[in-house]
């Protein structure tokens, strides 16, 4: 261990000392909050919380939309690390991964099911950083740093966010620079799985025009799961780099622009998925044959301007990303003596850059108009090398020669090397007209234009292809608000809002069913919502009642030719639910008490016929249950599904009709709640908190096959206790336990719909004891 980290840990383990003596209690993210943090610590009233999400900041109670925001004390408290920890917590929002690499990200059970095509499709929920569009999903493995606050705005976002927010919008602020100010901060946790996290961050005051902010984080775990068939190898760790810098100038009080650049580094063996096949009882434990590698880096560099003028504000957001990923991982989840064959993938690289701009003029606020005119513009370019390796006899050492796609070796079951280009183009205006000081109209509408090639290069052992495929929507989307406050603190609204999902483009060719463009995805929402306070700002309570026309759902299709598989469209899914929030403050502002609860459900409502990858495999065989068994041929033989139709009708044969099936990535139940109580003792305050989160059951695939796709449910538990010493706020102790249970609840069910078709559980984190020392100057 270094020196340094050494040192550190004998000051926690001080700390920690401090608190089984009965120390903690919450401190703030910076200096410059103390002031309000100690207000609010003696105020009987709920915190007031203020969202962007409409282009203009308003409190999150008069806002007529279904949004959620969670403040960077509050991730703080919870112990979250990364985005997939607001699982539950926010209600309806289900964040999971697919191929231990891949996030797919879900509201109301709408977003993305494409996982392994990332290049051809766009996320159905949009995620932005600082006004920044992030154009990839993979970007969202970063671990949080330097958040201010994040919302997660539910339902389509039909005018302001537009082409990939057919679900819902995330919207990440970060901290940002401040004028004659100087304050800075740092804290160092550590825990158990040889958990290490150190950040850093200093505003600095450059004149009277100028401030810069630095900010830095190291993150570090050793691996939850251990790989039995590769001695000493574990999965699911963490070692990852983050840094921001931001530049602030101000010249006059109406103009300011902010130059900011963000990088961030992981190298480590990827996120564990444990094939339901695996012998091994341990869920900590798997049993695969190809070591896995996972390395991330990313650049965002982003110029935000802002200029008042006598009518309205100017405001523009100027952004190149870039995304360099590579990585490696056992296709089956298994190992040659389970499963009599092997289908390792050497290689899933992939570069993606984007360049984005967006422009906004928004009106001055307090007219009886309210309105925001804009326009979007994206360009995106994309490169992705694939080698996939596979054979019915035992692996041997695999690796990358030279000449791969002019001579592949006889082993390479399915290699692309693709180039896709992606461009996007957006108008968009809402306006909201203040009918009586109680009554309120909005109406916003936008046109998204999107274009999209893929020239793609596919080769085996079994030959080669050229494919170059285009596609051009250009869609509408709209939105309409109705809201009413029946008293100064109570308000209802409805709304109907049409989101929109590019359509695109299938990087193969001979396919029998799977299309060469595959069709938009639009989903139009009705939805009803209430929010509330009561008792003189001691309770929040809000209520919202949705159902969804959802039109042209994308997923993975299977086709009867081999690896031919690609996007295809389900002609209609419903979607329909209801969600709560609640947050209650007593006791002269010491008990703290929130909750969150989702009912939801989706089902097909058209006939359509799929075919289930696994289904697909069991008729094209060969089928093994071990290395030592014999081959059950199916009914194309072996390997007589290449080239012949009689083999592929049989697989489209046995396709199955969808309607009355149940839409995954929705569990009927779902929420939190959580209890915090701030005592006087030793000289300070103490808050010990607890979190109780469940999941309820879902379906992982539109199959609904019980052994397969049923996802359980699961129930865990978290504690944190912090400290804070009296008449010295600077300082801050906390000790965090999640999942107390140590529960093994599966995150997500995957089944690979390319190579051996194998199904796979993700698993939520195990128990980690965290400790944390925080100091703010």
């Amino acid at each position: 261990m270094r020196p340094s980290k050494l040192r550190l840990r004998h000051k926690l383990i001080a700390s920690t000392y401090l608190l089984a003596a009965g120390a903690a209690a919450p401190g703030l993210a910076h200096a410059a909050d103390a002031a309000a943090a100690a207000t609010a610590a003696n105020d009987s009233t709920v915190e007031q919380i203020v969202v962007t999400a409409e282009r203009r900041s308003v409190d999150i109670q008069k806002s007529a939309l279904a949004v959620t925001a969670v403040t960077s004390a509050a991730l703080d408290k919870s112990a979250t690390m990364n985005i997939s920890g607001l699982n539950a917590v926010v209600p309806s929002l289900e964040i999971t991964k697919a191929s231990g690499f891949e996030n797919l990200v879900t509201i109301r059970g709408v977003g993305s099911a494409t996982p392994e095509n990332s290049l051809t499709t766009t996320p159905g929920v949009s995620f932005f950083m600082d006004g920044v569009y992030i154009a990839n999903t993979v970007s969202l493995d970063q671990s949080l740093f330097d958040v201010d606050q994040i919302e997660v705005l539910r339902g389509p976002q039909g005018a302001l966010y537009g082409q990939s927010s057919i679900g819902g919008a995330i919207i990440l602020n970060t901290k940002q620079p401040k004028l004659h100010t100087f304050d800075a901060s740092g804290d160092f946790s550590a825990g158990t799985y040889g958990l290490f996290r150190e950040r850093a961050e200093v505003n600095i005051p450059l004149g009277d025009q100028f401030a810069a902010r630095l900010s830095v984080q190291k993150f570090d775990h050793s691996g939850f799961t251990r790989d039995v068939a590769i001695p000493g190898f574990y999965l699911d760790a963490a070692h990852d780099v983050s840094g921001k810098a931001a530049l602030l100038w101000k010249p006059r009080d109406d103009f300011q622009v902010t130059f900011t650049g963000q990088w961030y580094h992981s190298s480590q063996a990827g996120d564990a998925q444990k094939n339901i096949l695996d012998p091994n009882p341990d869920p900590r434990a798997v049993s695969q044959d190809y070591p896995g590698h996972f390395q991330l880096n990313t650049q965002l560099y982003h110029v935000n301007a802002q200029w008042d003028l006598p009518w309205f504000q100017v405001r523009s957001v100027t952004a190149y990303q870039v995304l360099d990923h590579v990585q490696q991982e056992d296709g089956d989840r298994s190992t040659y003596a389970i499963l009599g064959r092997y289908d390792h993938i050497a290689a899933w690289n992939t570069w993606v850059g984007n360049f984005t701009q967006e422009i906004d003029l928004v009106s001055k606020p307090g007219g009886k108009l309210d309105w925001v005119v804009g326009g979007f513009y994206l360009n995106q370019r994309s490169h992705q090398f694939v080698a996939e390796y596979g054979a019915f006899a035992p692996p041997p050492v695999l690796t990358i020669p030279s000449n791969i796609e002019s001579s592949p070796p006889s082993n390479l079951s399915y290699g692309n090397d693709s180039h896709a280009v992606h461009q996007s183009y957006a108008g968009f205006a809402q306006g909201t007209y203040h009918v009586s000081d109680r009554f309120r109209l909005t109406a916003g509408v936008r046109v998204n234009a999107d274009y999209n090639k893929d020239p793609s290069f596919n080769f085996s052992a079994f030959g080669t292809s050229h494919v170059e495929n285009k596609s051009w929507d250009v869609v509408p989307t709209w939105r309409a608000v109705a809201e009413y406050d029946v008293t100064p603190t109570n308000m209802v609204y409805g709304s109907v809002s049409k989101g929109y999902k590019p359509g695109g483009v299938n990087g193969s060719y001979n396919q029998q069913v799977i299309p060469t463009v595959f069709k938009p995805e639009t989903n139009t929402s009705f939805e009803i919502g209430s929010k509330n306070t009561f008792f003189d700002h001691a309770l929040r309570l809000n209520a919202t009642a949705f159902y969804y026309i959802h039109k042209n759902f994308q997923y993975i299709e299977t086709d009867p030719v081999p690896f031919d598989g690609g996007i295809a469209n389900i002609p209609e899914v419903h979607d329909y639910g209801a969600e709560f929030e609640a947050s209650y403050v007593g006791m002269e502002g010491r008990f703290h008490l929130d909750a969150s609860l989702a009912l939801e459900k989706g089902t097909v409502s058209s006939h359509y016929k799929s075919i289930d990858s696994t289904v697909a495999d069991s008729l094209e065989g060969p089928n093994f249950t071990g290395a030592n068994s014999q081959p059950f041929f199916g009914p194309c033989s072996f390997y007589g599904a290449y080239g012949n139709p009689a083999c592929w009708a049989a697989v489209e044969a046995a396709a199955i009709d969808l309607k009355g099936h149940e839409a995954p990535a929705m569990p009927n139940v779902s929420g939190s709640i959580s209890a915090s109580y701030r005592f006087d003792m030793f000289g300070g305050d103490f808050t010990p908190r607890a979190e109780l989160v469940y999941r309820g059951k879902e379906w992982a695939r539109f199959f609904n096959e019980p052994g397969l796709d049923r996802v359980p449910a699961y129930t865990i538990v978290n504690l944190n206790f912090e400290y804070v010493p009296k008449g010295n706020d600077h300082i801050k102790f906390q000790l965090a336990v999640t999942n107390v249970g140590d529960k093994a609840g599966i995150n997500s069910r995957y089944t690979d719909p390319y190579g051996v078709f194998q199904t796979s559980d993700q698993y939520i984190p195990p128990r980690q004891v965290i400790g944390t020392v925080a100091y703010k100057w």
